[in-house]
Protein backbone atom coordinates (compact mmCIF):
# COMPACT_ATOMS: atom_id res chain seq x y z
CA UNK A 1 0.00 0.00 0.00
CA UNK A 2 1.19 3.48 -0.79
CA UNK A 3 2.52 4.97 2.42
CA UNK A 4 0.35 8.04 1.89
CA UNK A 5 -2.87 6.09 1.33
CA UNK A 6 -3.68 5.71 4.99
CA UNK A 7 -3.56 9.49 5.38
CA UNK A 8 -6.02 10.23 2.56
CA UNK A 9 -9.22 9.94 4.67
CA UNK A 10 -7.77 12.32 7.24
CA UNK A 11 -6.68 14.72 4.52
CA UNK A 12 -10.16 14.66 3.02
CA UNK A 13 -11.75 15.41 6.38
CA UNK A 14 -9.30 18.24 6.95
CA UNK A 15 -10.07 19.72 3.55
CA UNK A 16 -13.81 19.50 4.26
CA UNK A 17 -13.40 21.25 7.60
CA UNK A 18 -11.35 24.00 6.00
CA UNK A 19 -13.83 24.51 3.16
CA UNK A 20 -17.03 24.57 5.24
CA UNK A 21 -17.85 28.23 6.03
CA UNK A 22 -17.67 29.19 9.68
CA UNK A 23 -21.24 30.53 9.56
CA UNK A 24 -22.54 27.12 8.46
CA UNK A 25 -20.83 25.51 11.44
CA UNK A 26 -22.30 28.16 13.74
CA UNK A 27 -25.81 27.62 12.37
CA UNK A 28 -25.53 23.85 12.74
CA UNK A 29 -24.61 24.22 16.41
CA UNK A 30 -27.04 27.08 17.10
CA UNK A 31 -28.26 27.52 19.76
CA UNK A 32 -25.46 26.58 22.14
CA UNK A 33 -26.70 28.81 24.97
CA UNK A 34 -29.96 30.56 25.95
CA UNK A 35 -31.41 33.07 23.48
CA UNK A 36 -32.79 36.38 24.75
CA UNK A 37 -35.92 37.90 23.24
CA UNK A 38 -36.16 41.58 24.19
CA UNK A 39 -39.68 43.03 24.53
CA UNK A 40 -39.85 46.85 24.29
CA UNK A 41 -42.73 47.17 26.79
CA UNK A 42 -43.57 46.21 30.38
CA UNK A 43 -44.89 42.71 31.15
CA UNK A 44 -48.56 42.00 30.54
CA UNK A 45 -49.19 43.93 27.31
CA UNK A 46 -50.12 42.42 23.95
CA UNK A 47 -46.55 42.27 22.65
CA UNK A 48 -45.27 40.68 25.86
CA UNK A 49 -48.04 38.07 26.08
CA UNK A 50 -47.66 37.06 22.43
CA UNK A 51 -43.87 36.84 22.80
CA UNK A 52 -44.03 34.58 25.85
CA UNK A 53 -46.53 32.24 24.24
CA UNK A 54 -44.52 31.90 21.04
CA UNK A 55 -41.09 31.75 22.73
CA UNK A 56 -42.11 28.61 24.55
CA UNK A 57 -43.11 26.89 21.30
CA UNK A 58 -40.04 28.09 19.35
CA UNK A 59 -37.67 26.92 22.09
CA UNK A 60 -38.99 23.39 21.63
CA UNK A 61 -38.33 23.56 17.89
CA UNK A 62 -34.78 24.87 18.39
CA UNK A 63 -33.97 22.55 21.26
CA UNK A 64 -32.72 25.42 23.40
CA UNK A 65 -34.12 27.84 25.96
CA UNK A 66 -35.45 31.33 25.20
CA UNK A 67 -35.48 34.01 27.90
CA UNK A 68 -37.98 36.86 27.46
CA UNK A 69 -36.61 40.12 28.85
CA UNK A 70 -38.53 43.41 29.11
CA UNK A 71 -36.70 46.65 28.31
CA UNK A 72 -39.46 49.25 28.29
CA UNK A 73 -39.28 52.96 27.64
CA UNK A 74 -38.88 55.71 25.04
CA UNK A 75 -41.56 54.32 22.75
CA UNK A 76 -39.63 51.12 22.14
CA UNK A 77 -36.36 52.87 21.29
CA UNK A 78 -34.47 51.53 24.32
CA UNK A 79 -35.07 47.94 23.26
CA UNK A 80 -34.45 48.68 19.56
CA UNK A 81 -31.09 50.31 20.30
CA UNK A 82 -30.06 47.58 22.73
CA UNK A 83 -30.67 44.81 20.20
CA UNK A 84 -29.25 46.72 17.22
CA UNK A 85 -25.98 47.15 19.13
CA UNK A 86 -25.84 43.55 20.35
CA UNK A 87 -23.51 40.98 18.80
CA UNK A 88 -25.06 39.75 15.51
CA UNK A 89 -24.96 36.11 16.52
CA UNK A 90 -28.64 35.24 16.98
CA UNK A 91 -28.58 35.26 20.77
CA UNK A 92 -30.14 38.71 21.31
CA UNK A 93 -33.33 39.34 19.32
CA UNK A 94 -36.02 42.02 19.33
CA UNK A 95 -39.70 41.21 19.68
CA UNK A 96 -40.75 43.87 17.20
CA UNK A 97 -44.01 45.68 16.58
CA UNK A 98 -45.42 48.68 14.72
CA UNK A 99 -43.17 51.09 16.64
CA UNK A 100 -40.38 49.90 14.35
CA UNK A 101 -42.22 51.53 11.43
CA UNK A 102 -43.42 54.64 13.25
CA UNK A 103 -40.29 55.61 15.19
CA UNK A 104 -38.35 57.10 12.23
CA UNK A 105 -41.16 59.63 11.67
CA UNK A 106 -41.68 60.46 15.34
CA UNK A 107 -38.15 61.01 16.63
CA UNK A 108 -35.46 63.26 15.19
CA UNK A 109 -32.34 62.00 16.91
CA UNK A 110 -32.55 58.24 17.03
CA UNK A 111 -29.28 56.52 17.88
CA UNK A 112 -29.97 53.84 15.27
CA UNK A 113 -31.90 53.44 12.04
CA UNK A 114 -34.35 50.62 12.87
CA UNK A 115 -35.00 49.95 9.18
CA UNK A 116 -31.29 49.39 8.47
CA UNK A 117 -29.70 48.32 11.75
CA UNK A 118 -32.20 45.54 12.43
CA UNK A 119 -33.01 42.60 10.18
CA UNK A 120 -36.42 40.94 9.98
CA UNK A 121 -36.56 37.28 11.03
CA UNK A 122 -40.26 36.44 10.94
CA UNK A 123 -43.71 37.89 11.48
CA UNK A 124 -45.73 36.19 14.24
CA UNK A 125 -49.22 37.70 14.32
CA UNK A 126 -51.22 40.73 13.31
CA UNK A 127 -53.60 42.44 15.72
CA UNK A 128 -56.36 44.90 14.79
CA UNK A 129 -57.47 47.87 16.84
CA UNK A 130 -60.93 48.51 18.21
CA UNK A 131 -62.80 51.79 18.35
CA UNK A 132 -64.31 51.67 21.83
CA UNK A 133 -66.39 54.09 23.87
CA UNK A 134 -67.55 54.16 27.44
CA UNK A 135 -71.12 52.81 27.73
CA UNK A 136 -72.16 55.99 29.55
CA UNK A 137 -71.75 57.85 26.26
CA UNK A 138 -74.81 56.00 24.94
CA UNK A 139 -73.76 55.86 21.29
CA UNK A 140 -74.31 52.67 19.33
CA UNK A 141 -72.54 53.31 16.04
CA UNK A 142 -69.60 55.10 14.48
CA UNK A 143 -71.96 57.46 12.66
CA UNK A 144 -73.57 58.41 15.99
CA UNK A 145 -70.14 59.11 17.47
CA UNK A 146 -69.09 61.24 14.50
CA UNK A 147 -72.27 63.29 14.79
CA UNK A 148 -71.79 63.75 18.54
CA UNK A 149 -68.17 64.90 18.28
CA UNK A 150 -69.05 67.35 15.52
CA UNK A 151 -71.92 68.72 17.58
CA UNK A 152 -69.63 69.24 20.58
CA UNK A 153 -66.09 69.40 19.12
CA UNK A 154 -63.30 68.79 21.61
CA UNK A 155 -65.63 67.95 24.49
CA UNK A 156 -64.92 64.22 24.46
CA UNK A 157 -61.54 62.85 25.52
CA UNK A 158 -59.59 60.32 23.48
CA UNK A 159 -57.09 58.30 25.54
CA UNK A 160 -53.91 56.82 24.09
CA UNK A 161 -50.78 55.10 25.34
CA UNK A 162 -48.73 58.24 24.68
CA UNK A 163 -47.99 60.59 21.80
CA UNK A 164 -46.99 58.52 18.79
CA UNK A 165 -47.98 55.22 20.40
CA UNK A 166 -49.80 52.61 18.29
CA UNK A 167 -53.04 53.51 20.09
CA UNK A 168 -52.54 57.18 19.28
CA UNK A 169 -51.67 56.67 15.61
CA UNK A 170 -54.53 54.22 15.06
CA UNK A 171 -56.84 56.90 16.43
CA UNK A 172 -55.27 59.59 14.25
CA UNK A 173 -55.74 57.45 11.13
CA UNK A 174 -59.40 57.02 12.05
CA UNK A 175 -59.85 60.71 12.91
CA UNK A 176 -58.33 61.86 9.63
CA UNK A 177 -60.69 59.64 7.62
CA UNK A 178 -63.92 60.15 9.57
CA UNK A 179 -63.70 63.71 10.82
CA UNK A 180 -64.04 62.67 14.46
CA UNK A 181 -63.23 65.56 16.80
CA UNK A 182 -61.86 64.97 20.28
CA UNK A 183 -59.30 66.11 22.83
CA UNK A 184 -56.29 63.80 22.93
CA UNK A 185 -55.19 62.75 26.42
CA UNK A 186 -51.95 60.71 26.36
CA UNK A 187 -51.23 58.21 29.13
CA UNK A 188 -48.07 56.30 29.98
CA UNK A 189 -48.92 53.04 28.26
CA UNK A 190 -51.86 51.16 26.80
CA UNK A 191 -53.12 49.74 30.09
CA UNK A 192 -53.64 53.16 31.77
CA UNK A 193 -55.30 54.46 28.59
CA UNK A 194 -57.81 51.61 28.61
CA UNK A 195 -58.45 52.01 32.34
CA UNK A 196 -59.12 55.72 31.76
CA UNK A 197 -61.84 54.80 29.26
CA UNK A 198 -63.30 52.20 31.63
CA UNK A 199 -63.36 54.79 34.44
CA UNK A 200 -64.95 57.42 32.20
CA UNK A 201 -62.00 59.83 32.40
CA UNK A 202 -61.83 59.40 28.63
CA UNK A 203 -64.80 58.51 26.46
CA UNK A 204 -63.03 57.13 23.36
CA UNK A 205 -60.01 54.91 22.69
CA UNK A 206 -58.54 52.75 19.92
CA UNK A 207 -56.68 49.98 21.79
CA UNK A 208 -55.44 46.76 20.25
CA UNK A 209 -58.09 44.06 20.25
CA UNK A 210 -56.25 41.68 22.62
CA UNK A 211 -55.69 44.38 25.24
CA UNK A 212 -59.32 45.57 25.26
CA UNK A 213 -61.15 42.29 24.64
CA UNK A 214 -61.83 41.48 28.33
CA UNK A 215 -63.37 44.92 28.93
CA UNK A 216 -65.55 44.65 25.82
CA UNK A 217 -66.75 41.15 26.68
CA UNK A 218 -67.56 42.23 30.25
CA UNK A 219 -69.49 45.27 29.01
CA UNK A 220 -67.15 47.83 30.56
CA UNK A 221 -66.41 49.20 27.08
CA UNK A 222 -68.57 49.25 23.96
CA UNK A 223 -66.91 48.39 20.63
CA UNK A 224 -68.19 50.37 17.64
CA UNK A 225 -65.78 49.13 14.97
CA UNK A 226 -62.72 46.99 14.32
CA UNK A 227 -59.89 48.23 12.10
CA UNK A 228 -59.04 44.87 10.50
CA UNK A 229 -59.84 44.13 6.83
CA UNK A 230 -62.49 41.60 7.91
CA UNK A 231 -64.55 40.95 11.03
CA UNK A 232 -62.88 39.07 13.86
CA UNK A 233 -64.13 35.74 15.17
CA UNK A 234 -63.99 36.76 18.84
CA UNK A 235 -66.31 39.75 18.20
CA UNK A 236 -68.25 38.77 15.07
CA UNK A 237 -70.99 41.35 15.65
CA UNK A 238 -68.58 44.32 15.46
CA UNK A 239 -68.35 45.81 11.93
CA UNK A 240 -65.10 46.79 10.23
CA UNK A 241 -64.31 50.41 9.46
CA UNK A 242 -64.31 49.46 5.76
CA UNK A 243 -67.89 48.18 6.03
CA UNK A 244 -68.84 51.51 7.57
CA UNK A 245 -67.42 53.42 4.62
CA UNK A 246 -63.86 54.18 5.75
CA UNK A 247 -61.52 51.62 4.12
CA UNK A 248 -58.49 53.91 4.46
CA UNK A 249 -58.88 53.74 8.24
CA UNK A 250 -58.04 50.02 8.14
CA UNK A 251 -54.95 49.58 10.32
CA UNK A 252 -53.37 46.74 12.22
CA UNK A 253 -50.55 46.19 14.61
CA UNK A 254 -48.24 43.22 14.57
CA UNK A 255 -45.71 41.28 16.57
CA UNK A 256 -42.64 39.67 15.02
CA UNK A 257 -38.94 39.08 15.48
CA UNK A 258 -35.88 41.09 14.41
CA UNK A 259 -32.15 40.45 14.77
CA UNK A 260 -29.14 42.79 14.67
CA UNK A 261 -28.06 43.55 11.11
CA UNK A 262 -25.22 41.27 10.08
CA UNK A 263 -26.58 38.15 11.77
CA UNK A 264 -25.49 35.12 9.67
CA UNK A 265 -28.08 34.16 7.06
CA UNK A 266 -28.01 30.51 8.16
CA UNK A 267 -28.89 31.49 11.72
CA UNK A 268 -31.72 33.72 10.50
CA UNK A 269 -33.05 30.88 8.37
CA UNK A 270 -32.91 28.45 11.27
CA UNK A 271 -34.93 30.87 13.39
CA UNK A 272 -37.43 31.48 10.58
CA UNK A 273 -38.00 27.74 10.08
CA UNK A 274 -38.40 27.20 13.83
CA UNK A 275 -41.00 29.97 14.07
CA UNK A 276 -42.96 28.60 11.10
CA UNK A 277 -43.03 25.13 12.67
CA UNK A 278 -43.99 26.46 16.11
CA UNK A 279 -46.87 28.48 14.68
CA UNK A 280 -48.52 25.27 13.47
CA UNK A 281 -49.07 24.08 17.04
CA UNK A 282 -52.88 23.76 17.46
CA UNK A 283 -52.76 24.70 21.15
CA UNK A 284 -50.74 27.84 20.41
CA UNK A 285 -53.03 28.82 17.54
CA UNK A 286 -56.12 28.42 19.72
CA UNK A 287 -54.57 30.45 22.54
CA UNK A 288 -53.49 33.34 20.31
CA UNK A 289 -56.73 33.45 18.31
CA UNK A 290 -58.68 33.44 21.56
CA UNK A 291 -56.81 36.61 22.49
CA UNK A 292 -57.80 38.29 19.21
CA UNK A 293 -54.58 37.80 17.24
CA UNK A 294 -54.39 36.56 13.64
CA UNK A 295 -51.70 33.94 13.04
CA UNK A 296 -49.51 35.30 10.25
CA UNK A 297 -46.12 33.56 10.11
CA UNK A 298 -44.23 35.27 7.30
CA UNK A 299 -40.67 34.96 6.05
CA UNK A 300 -38.03 37.47 7.02
CA UNK A 301 -38.08 39.07 3.56
CA UNK A 302 -41.88 39.43 3.56
CA UNK A 303 -41.86 40.85 7.08
CA UNK A 304 -39.11 43.30 6.18
CA UNK A 305 -41.18 44.57 3.25
CA UNK A 306 -44.23 44.97 5.50
CA UNK A 307 -42.27 47.14 7.94
CA UNK A 308 -40.82 49.26 5.13
CA UNK A 309 -44.25 49.77 3.53
CA UNK A 310 -45.85 50.64 6.86
CA UNK A 311 -43.08 53.15 7.62
CA UNK A 312 -44.08 55.04 4.46
CA UNK A 313 -47.75 54.94 5.39
CA UNK A 314 -47.27 56.10 8.98
CA UNK A 315 -45.00 58.94 7.90
CA UNK A 316 -47.93 60.32 5.92
CA UNK A 317 -50.29 59.91 8.90
CA UNK A 318 -47.84 61.64 11.24
CA UNK A 319 -47.48 64.56 8.84
CA UNK A 320 -51.22 64.83 8.16
CA UNK A 321 -51.95 64.77 11.89
CA UNK A 322 -49.49 67.62 12.44
CA UNK A 323 -47.34 65.66 14.88
CA UNK A 324 -43.93 67.25 15.33
CA UNK A 325 -41.00 64.81 15.64
CA UNK A 326 -39.42 64.94 19.08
Amino acid sequence: MNKFAKWLPCAALFAFAVCVPETAVQAAAYPERPITWVVPYPPGGTTDVVARNIAQAVSKELGGSIVVENKAGAGGRIAMTYVARAAPDGYTLLVSDASLATAPSLYKNMQINPLKDLEAVSLFVTVPHLLVVTPALKVNSLSDLIALTKKEPGKLNFSSGGIGSPLHLAGEALRLETGLQWTHVPYKGAAPAILAAVAGQAQIATPSLPSALPQVVSGKLHALAVTSPKRVSVLPEVPTVAELGYPKATVFGWVGLHAPAGTPADVLKKLEVAVAAAMKDPALIKRLQGQGADIMPESGSAYGKLVADEAIRWKKVVQAAGLEPE
